[in-house]
């Protein structure tokens, strides 16, 4: 979790502005906000599952993944207002001694300050923090390129399906994974930023193309 932390903070450039005497400086991120995002997503990922938190980086935006969704008896207003039911009591004990965790509940109110509700994609087995850059600039093509790609078990089932029938369509690839439209359509669009995934052609005729696993 150090390391992610670290790793995100030396790509967190600030911008400064000039102008009537005054210097203005801007963060791409509200690291904070990303910090209480990754904090959550490893403490509240349901490990059990085999699939573990992850962070993705793109030219505009980061999104942290965790699974296992919403504990059962937490509802979405509940989860917003920062009501926590720790879905590891026994590892959040443990956040806490570290100091990792100072206090309970206030990771979602302060993502959501700076970047409102729209930022959590809460489905039924996964939570997609997506925390956009604060500028256009972005982060430069060298330092993307050395980010190792991680995929997500979902991720990986969609290629296992592209890689065996490279015309598979959506409609397919939702009976082959067991997963809902919306979401393999989520994951498409993901693999396609990652640069894993491209599509040539059209839909009915085209051909889905695995670039980078």
């Amino acid at each position: 979790m150090d390391k992610v932390l670290d790793y995100m903070d030396s790509i967190n450039e600030t911008r400064v502005t000039m102008g009537n005497h005054k210097r203005e400086e801007e963060k791409l991120f509200d690291a904070a906000s990303f910090k209480e995002a990754w904090q959550n997503a490893c403490l509240h990922t349901k490990w059990e599952k085999g699939n573990p938190p992850a962070v993705c980086v793109f030219s505009d935006r980061i999104e942290i993944i965790s699974t296992g969704g919403l504990p059962a008896d937490l509802t979405k207003d509940e989860f917003f207002k920062g009501i926590s039911k720790p879905v590891n009591a026994k590892l959040q004990k443990i956040f806490g001694q570290l100091g990792y965790v100072e206090q309970t509940g206030h990771g979602v109110p302060l993502i959501i300050s700076s970047y409102g509700r729209q930022a959590f994609d809460i489905m039924e087995n996964f939570v997609n923090v997506t925390i956009p850059f604060n500028y256009q600039k972005g982060i430069s093509e060298e330092i993307l390129k050395g980010i190792k790609i991680i995929l997500t078990q979902a991720e990986k089932a969609v290629i296992e399906e592209i890689n065996n029938n490279p015309h598979i369509t959506i409609r397919e690839l939702v009976t082959a994974t067991g997963y809902s439209d919306g979401y393999v359509r989520k994951i498409l669009t993901q693999l396609k930023g990652k640069g894993v995934v491209q599509r040539q052609g059209g839909r009915k005729a085209g051909t889905w193309i695995v670039m980078n696993e």
